[in-house]
């Protein structure tokens, strides 16, 4: 009998969830992969020349609406059945086409292949003539998040949009799927999450869950989650059968923080002085924020252009709370470059403060759980403003750029 070694196989993770490796110092290293990873970068380059030049054909054969010689009866429906592309890709082809040809220098952005076509797409639909230029500079180091945040700040809400939102506001009960669907104006949706979040690292804390993936009591977020909302309903029937507030375990509820930002004089009244927005979630109407500040824990802060007016130097090493309110409302999330992870993230010296650095809000930024423990065991350095332009260099020397949120007041995009 011949006997054979079987290769072992390797573990798959459970349906439903996704891995998440954490980052490594070893992956990436070798020749192979570097060589891989230039040319990937080169054919994006290709890819992104290519689309200038097919954005150009598209703005004119639109000019003079060729398309009806075919019987179709716009442009996006006529490149859906030449092209054999959705009509959301057709709408991007055509929208941004358009915005180009009195964009020079984002359209010579993308032939050149500095900006892609999905950070160049949001950025043509609020760029103008004459910020045409500073934006195909400063977009190189932009997330497509971080330009999509910056056009939905560029284009605000009206108090008759988020009337809109509000009328349409749904939940839908699944009975043979057994779930739920719901649809919810921003800010009751912020204030769903913000309640979500806290009970679920309440739990965490509480109860140890493991974190890392493929741990033992490993428990995914979502499936936390899950086990949170449930446990809403729950608890409040406990506390009905009390006739309190508390519930069984004797904790009180209170209300979960949700931050608002808005400049004074734009709350007072005043439609062209300022804007609105939630953490996280963009901005809001007027009307949106007067209604929730009547019933709100107020925090006014004069703030210096730089923010310099929240520095605390070397009086202290924690952040205050208003350094982290200001620094949430920069970062909007991990500022690990290409990183998308928004909860649990925590506040980071970029010189540390063993080593002189000071609680100043430049020297101060957000990093998601994973990424704080690459800069601090991984090998990976920091290097820059917090402000502004940071570069993170890995353990095989690659540096990569990461900026504030434009739509942040200190970006120079949003400076009037």
């Amino acid at each position: 009998m011949v006997m054979t070694q079987k290769k072992p196989i390797e573990p798959t993770p459970p349906v439903g969830t996704k891995w998440r490796r954490s980052p490594c110092r070893a992956s990436g290293g070798d020749e192979r992969s570097k060589e891989l990873a230039d040319r990937i970068r080169e054919c994006s380059r290709s890819i992104s020349s290519l689309q200038r030049d097919l954005l150009a054909d598209v703005a004119e054969f639109d000019r003079v609406e060729a398309w009806r010689g075919d019987g179709a009866v716009s442009m996006t429906a006529w490149l859906t059945e030449r092209c054999a592309v959705s009509g959301a890709t057709t709408r991007v082809w055509t929208q941004t086409a358009i915005k180009l040809e009195s964009l020079p220098r984002l359209a010579d952005a993308l032939a050149e292949g500095t900006l892609s076509l999905d950070v160049l797409s949001p950025l043509a639909q609020v760029a103008t003539p004459a910020t045409d230029k500073d934006l195909a500079t400063e977009a190189t180091h932009w997330s497509v998040k971080q330009v999509r945040e910056l056009a939905a700040s560029r284009k605000g809400i009206s108090n008759e949009t988020a009337a809109r939102d509000f009328e349409h506001r749904t939940l839908r009960l699944n009975d043979a799927k057994c779930s739920i669907w719901a649809s919810l104006p921003k800010d009751d949706y912020a204030l769903a999450k913000a309640r979500l979040i806290a009970d679920v690292r309440d739990r965490t804390d509480a109860e140890g869950f493991q974190t890392g993936v493929g741990s033992p009591g490993y428990v995914p977020f979502d499936q936390r989650l899950c086990d949170v909302f449930v446990d809403l309903f729950r608890t409040v029937d406990s506390a009905r059968a009390k006739g309190s507030a508390s519930t069984e375990s004797g904790r009180s509820h209170v209300r979960p923080s949700m931050v608002v930002h808005a400049d004074f004089a734009w709350l007072a009244g005043s439609p062209e002085s300022g804007t609105g927005e939630i953490t996280g979630l963009g901005p809001i109407a007027q009307e949106t924020a007067r209604r929730l500040a009547c019933d709100a824990k107020i925090i006014f802060s004069l703030e210096g252009g730089d923010g310099s007016i929240l520095d605390q130097k070397r009086l202290r090493r924690s952040p205050t709370e208003l350094q982290r309110i200001e620094i949430a409302r920069r970062d909007k999330g991990c500022r690990f470059p290409s990183c998308s992870f928004t909860d649990f993230t925590e506040v980071h010296h970029v010189l540390p403060w063993e080593k002189g650095g000071e609680t100043n809000q430049s020297n101060l930024l957000t990093l998601c759980g994973r990424h704080h423990h690459a800069v601090h065991e991984l090998g990976w350095s920091l290097k820059g403003s917090a402000d502004g332009l940071m570069s993170f260099t890995g353990p095989h020397g690659h540096t990569m750029a990461s900026t504030p949120s434009p739509s942040w007041r200190g970006s120079r995009p949003m400076r009037r």
